[in-house]
């Protein structure tokens, strides 16, 4: 077999983005969903704007679940517009199974640069991206919170991920649980890093909620961040901004041009 054959037989098998699972109808006894709200008009040219192009597909399964547990109402779990990724717009290599809805995959993009920026502030690494990887516990998963059984996890919309671990080249890995706290001196920037990284997500508005260990004693190994649709009972301003996120639009002429990225207009 020729190498262009071989590269030809590469292509073909690379998996491809695809298109968006359609709206899902809802179950006869739900007047309502409540992963509605997640939904994003022209989802993949904002992925695409956000630099997410390559190494992920949309799921076509459209799955819906239900869950009964004792005591309490039966839950619905979908995930809209359902993208798999293996890897980020930035490099980062996704190890766990990750499936987020559309509105957590443009906030990915964002935490993600954020996190790269950080790690090279911190670290003074010669690379902008030396974040190489990231262990996560959970992306998907229907169930309700295991604090509070009387609330619905946003891992049930594909809405949230546990961030366990990094792995940065020339550093090594910073683990949540070994390094929220430096038990060494030589450790510290491992513990500045995580906690700059808590602290500008919070401040820049990319999830709804960042949840570090010293939340409770659930979360002393990861931390977990979503993208809930309401914060303290109030509509999120990082859903909102998430959703107003740039479109990117191929108007370029036929004879060349470029891709052209336009803010869409407010409300």
């Amino acid at each position: 077999m020729t190498l262009t054959t071989l590269i030809a037989v590469a292509l073909i098998a690379a998996p491809r983005p695809g298109d968006p699972a359609p709206r899902r109808e809802l179950p006869k006894d739900l007047e309502s969903a409540p992963w509605e709200e997640l939904w994003v008009d022209q989802c993949k040219d904002k992925l695409t704007a956000a630099g997410q192009t390559e190494h992920y597909y949309f799921s076509q399964r459209n799955r819906l679940q239900s869950r009964k547990l004792r005591g309490h109402e039966t839950i619905y779990c979908h995930v809209p517009q359902a993208s798999v990724w293996t890897y980020g717009p930035t490099g980062v290599r996704y190890y766990g199974f990750s499936m987020f809805n559309c509105a957590m995959s443009l906030a990915m993009t964002r935490f993600e640069r954020i996190a790269q920026e950080e790690a090279h502030r911190i670290f003074e690494t010669k690379s902008e991206t030396p974040i190489k990887a990231i262990r996560h516990l959970g992306t998907y998963n229907c169930r309700r919170l295991r604090e509070k059984p009387d609330k619905q996890s946003q891992h049930s919309f594909g809405n949230a991920i546990d961030l366990a671990s990094f792995y940065i080249r020339g550093v090594g890995t910073v683990d949540i649980q070994k390094h929220w706290t430096a038990r060494y001196p030589y450790l510290e920037p491992r513990q500045e890093f995580l906690r700059s990284l808590v602290k500008r997500l919070r401040a820049e508005q990319v999830f709804t909620n960042v949840l570090d260990p010293t939340w409770d004693p659930a979360h002393t190994n990861h931390i977990h961040v979503d993208l809930a649709v309401l914060a303290d009972g109030l509509p999120s301003p990082a859903l909102a901004r998430t959703l107003a996120m740039p479109i990117a639009e191929d108007d370029s002429p036929r004879d060349g041009g470029t891709t052209a990225i336009t803010e869409p207009k407010p409300e």
